[in-house]
């Protein structure tokens, strides 16, 4: 969070002057908080006017830059079936990559079935390639990647943990029972009681079935050799399990799946102990504000880059109606409360003919590619969620592997389409030029001007910094990561003294984020 005192450099003003350098170098514009809304009041000729208003601006997502396939669901153990990423990270100068391949399902829908735990490596993140690891036997060979004792849930790095538990995962497990006996059940037989139960109801009178779920945990000292250690926890924890470890407070943490809200949600545990788990709270669901048939399948948890305050996910959306798969972003400054920045689809599905024009989901995380791109991987396939064999027909390919990108600071940004304009509130210079990262569309511009901060409510017109007006602004066009603000060519803010306020105006722009 940022720092906040008093600055009365505008006589009565009351204005905060935000201490932003813990956000690190630039401030992205993710939501309203860099934002000042606005005063209407009597000017100092006794006028009743409106000054420094956020009009024209609407804060809008940027839909991600696809890449690949990368791998596609082509191996026999791969069963034509799907691929499901769970980390990726970088050791040195190699990109390392754990996934989940799942052999087609025909036979018992809704129950699940085998999957396998798999690695890939990488030397630029955009090729990859399946080493033999010699664990587990397929046909008579170990010549393939599967990983024996594979977790179910994202790994994460332990730091303070000894050597042997480097890595740790937590994930679901279970299995379906009968509920008289205790015997467990194979899929076929589970899934002919289940539906029979489902379609007959109180008529049913043979054998039945229940699921069962519970959270384990895995240990492993490379991330490819692991180890089960057992049961964690007696909760479900579908759709995926986002553990991390937190520096901060010492303390693990996950985001799961969870109900309790007439659909699927999102919940947070957290626990010093990474051997015992507490119930999840929920802290991500659907609201009003979203379509009724909304449910959210998972949480892809990132902390933000370049600010270890803010915190990230992409949200699997899944909707029930149309049966599709895709995701949004999410963020949050203290792990509890999320705000959505638009209810759209920043990794959206393909377009039909596309490998993942049934679904687009992504998973384990995010991180940076050597071209400088930030990048989450995600799962695509051209099925729907709960086709099978039916009319009318979908010709269902073998499940791919995608990369979804953006450039630094860009998932989202303040955006005139036409004229807009809004203010920066007033914030501690740390810099001695102000720079933006910013796109302007073919005719488009933004001019910046400086006030020494934003003025009280009382009085509320402020003149520019001399040399710093909207007059003597060069206009910024084009498309830009770190552009420095001139004013009469010159960008050097150093005499202004140590806090200042932004003023900006655009046409047809987007701003991304700030430095100063």
């Amino acid at each position: 969070m940022t720092k906040e005192t008093k600055d009365f450099a505008q006589g009565e003003s009351a204005a905060i002057v935000r201490d932003i350098s813990a956000q690190g170098d630039w401030v992205p514009l993710i939501d309203w908080s860099s934002t000042y809304p606005g005063n209407r009041g009597v000017n100092r000729v006794g006028r009743y006017e409106l000054y420094d208003a956020p009009v024209g601006v609407r804060i809008t997502i940027e839909e991600a830059r696809k890449a690949g396939p990368i791998l596609a669901a082509d191996q026999e153990w791969d069963g034509n079936g799907s691929l499901v990423p769970l980390r990726v990270w970088q050791d040195g100068e190699r990109y390392h990559l754990l996934y989940s391949s799942h052999p087609r399902v025909t036979g018992n829908p809704g129950l699940g079935g085998a999957h396998h735990l798999c690695y890939a490596v990488s030397e630029d993140g955009y090729n990859w390639t399946r080493p033999h690891l010699e664990q587990v036997e397929w046909e008579g060979s170990t010549a393939n990647n599967i990983i024996a004792n594979g977790p179910t849930g994202t790994p994460f790095e332990d730091p303070q943990a000894p050597p042997e538990e480097r890595f740790k995962a937590i994930g679901q497990v279970g299995a379906n029972f009968d509920p008289d006996t205790g015997e467990r059940l194979d899929p076929q037989e589970a899934y002919n009681r289940w539906r029979q139960q489902e379609y007959q109801g109180n008529a049913y009178k043979g054998p039945r079935m229940t699921s069962r779920h519970w959270v384990e945990g895995w240990t492993s000292p490379d991330a490819i050799h692991w180890k089960s250690v057992g049961k964690l926890g007696d909760m479900s924890s579908d759709g995926g399990s986002a553990a991390q470890y937190d520096p901060n407070t010492q303390s693990y943490f996950a985001y799961i799946r969870v109900g309790g809200m007439g659909r699927r949600a999102t919940g947070l545990t957290r626990t010093k102990d990474f051997w015992h788990w507490p119930h999840a709270e929920l802290c991500l669901f659907p609201d009003p504000q979203d379509p009724p048939d909304v449910s959210f399948y998972g949480c892809s948890y990132f902390r933000y880059p370049t600010d270890p305050n803010l915190h990230g996910a992409f949200m699997e959306i899944y909707h029930q109606v149309t049966d599709h798969n895709d995701a949004q972003i999410a963020f949050t400054r203290n792990m509890t409360h999320w705000f959505r920045p638009e209810r759209r689809a920043i990794v959206p599905c393909g377009p039909s003919g596309s490998p993942d024009s049934g679904g687009a989901r992504p998973w384990g995380g995010l991180f940076e590619l050597p071209d400088g791109y930030w990048a989450t991987m995600y799962r695509g396939h051209t099925s729907l969620h709960n086709y099978r064999e039916s009319e009318p027909a979908i010709d269902p390919e073998p499940g791919v592997l995608m990369l979804a990108r953006w450039l630094p600071h860009r998932f989202c940004g303040i955006e005139a389409e036409v004229e807009g304009r809004f203010t920066i509130p007033t914030v501690k210079r740390r810099n001695n030029e102000l720079r933006l990262n910013y796109r302007c569309q073919n005719g488009g511009y933004i001019a910046c001007e400086l006030i020494r901060g934003v003025p009280s409510r009382i009085h509320p017109d402020a003149d520019p910094i001399p040399g710093y007006s909207f007059a003597e602004s060069d206009l910024l066009t084009g498309d830009e990561l770190s552009r420095a603000v001139t004013w009469n060519d010159k960008s050097d803010i150093s005499g202004i003294g140590g806090s200042l306020a932004i003023r900006l105006r655009m046409f047809q722009a987007k701003v991304f984020a700030y430095s100063v």
